[in-house]
């Protein structure tokens, strides 16, 4: 938050008393009262949480946690209010309407804030928030605290890390269905403000996050045709000038070695065996490489079972020749990165409108497409029924918030879609 926008006050007025209403709960009960709280709301973890999570917890846990049957901010106010100042009141006074709920982005203003729509209800806001302008885009969802006072509205209390709209929609289900709000109806302010329903919001939000981060840090695994999982593992070795010829000659006698045609200075010996585990028409399996310069040898691999293995062999042949100097160990996911690319010539308008053109076609082609995701139906088939309504808004709210994050020329609009479909919001 910019010192500049008409936000900050609130805000530091907001941290301000959030600091005094925690240190006012250590002295009435004592460290307990707040790692209770905390084993509730970090779900039990044991590690340190990241001071980015505080930013939530803070408010939370003054404004939705109970203590001795209802929030430290309602103890604070009747043991210290005569003692604040008006606006201190008033701002601890209207947090008493303020919900923690799920936010879908509807609008950004960079550099100002942003309009936001409670995906639970039926509220929405213009909120000052200088911050989120500059890294949240159209249907990002975020869960939070809306506050408001003087006709300006910010964050107080915001989860660290958005969702996309088909994983806050996985979230939306979840909440209605375990608080059996069915139909259209939207949540009441009086559940969003059960300490139950908060602390249940941001577990399933942290569920949700951190199942996404999993599947993508999570890869297919890798594997040469032995099973073996795939390391280039590079085993380097040098030897004396007039070793050279002896060196070449004890690699040839080793079984399945062959000579390739030299490469300028750089004579290669591959190395096979009969068969292949993988595939039963193969003849042979290339299990790995040598390849020497004037003074140096480098064995190549593609696991470390493999290396281990050649390198027992090359060096029992080649002992007395060769002395081993380090081993080089790259993950699948370091050869994909390779170099880096030259910078890209920035795409002409003709580009653009291709693109955009191309988009526009397989989207129109979406709309009949059956998909699993719909059970079979197609887009234009599920509509037909409210939840299958809400399963394509999701869907082109997706395309919606990856569309925002292009460069304006290659953005398509989604209007088009939503109005064959009678989605237009």
């Amino acid at each position: 938050m910019s010192p500049s926008s008409p936000g900050a006050p609130l805000h530091q007025r907001d941290e301000r008393l959030v600091n005094e209403m925690v240190r006012y709960a250590h002295a009435r009960w004592g460290p307990a009262w707040l790692q209770v709280a905390a084993d509730a709301y970090f779900d039990g973890a044991e590690t340190q949480p990241h001071q980015a999570h505080l930013q939530l917890f803070m408010p939370w846990v003054v404004n939705h946690w109970d203590v001795e049957g209802r929030p430290v901010r309602e103890w604070f106010l009747e043991e210290h209010g005569t003692s604040l100042s008006q606006e201190d009141v008033e701002w601890l006074r209207g947090q008493r309407a303020v919900v923690l709920t799920l936010w879908e982005v509807l609008e950004v203003q960079p550099g100002v804030g942003l309009r936001v729509r409670d995906l639970l209800g039926q509220e929405e806001h213009f909120v000052q928030e200088v911050l989120g302008s500059q890294q949240l885009h159209p249907r990002d969802a975020v869960l939070g605290r809306v506050a408001e006072s003087a006709g300006v509205t910010v964050f107080c209390g915001l989860y660290p890390y958005p969702l996309p709209p088909l994983a806050a929609h996985e979230v939306v289900k979840t909440v209605r269905r375990e608080l059996r709000v069915h139909g259209n109806r939207m949540v009441s302010r009086k559940r969003l403000m059960e300490e139950d329903t908060t602390l249940g919001l941001v577990l399933l939000w942290r569920g949700e996050v951190e199942f996404l981060e999993e599947r993508a840090r999570l890869e297919p695994r890798l594997t040469n045709t032995d099973g073996d999982p795939f390391i280039l593992v590079e085993d380097h070795y040098t030897f004396a000038p007039e070793a050279r010829p002896g060196v070449m000659k004890r690699l040839a006698a080793l079984k399945g070695a062959e000579w390739d045609e030299a490469e300028g200075e750089e004579e290669q010996c591959t190395f096979l065996k009969k068969g292949n585990a993988m595939h039963a028409s193969w003849q042979n399996t290339v299990i790995g490489r040598a390849r020497l310069q004037a003074t140096t040898m480098r064995l190549e691999t593609n696991s470390v079972r493999r290396a281990d293995a050649l390198r027992r062999r090359v060096e029992a042949a080649c002992q007395g020749l060769i002395t081993h100097q380090s081993r080089e160990e790259t993950e699948p996911s370091k050869l994909r990165e390779g170099p880096r690319p030259p910078p890209e010539e920035p795409p002409t308008p003709e580009m653009q409108e291709v693109a955009r053109d191309m988009k526009a076609r397989h989207y129109a082609a979406w709309l009949d497409t059956k998909l699993p995701a719909l059970q079979g139906r197609s887009p234009r088939q599920a509509v037909g029924t409210a939840a299958g309504r809400r399963e394509v808004d999701a869907m082109l709210k997706e395309v919606e918030n990856r569309e925002a994050r292009l460069p304006a020329g290659e953005r398509m609009d989604v209007t088009g879609l939503r109005r064959e479909l009678g989605l237009v919001p």
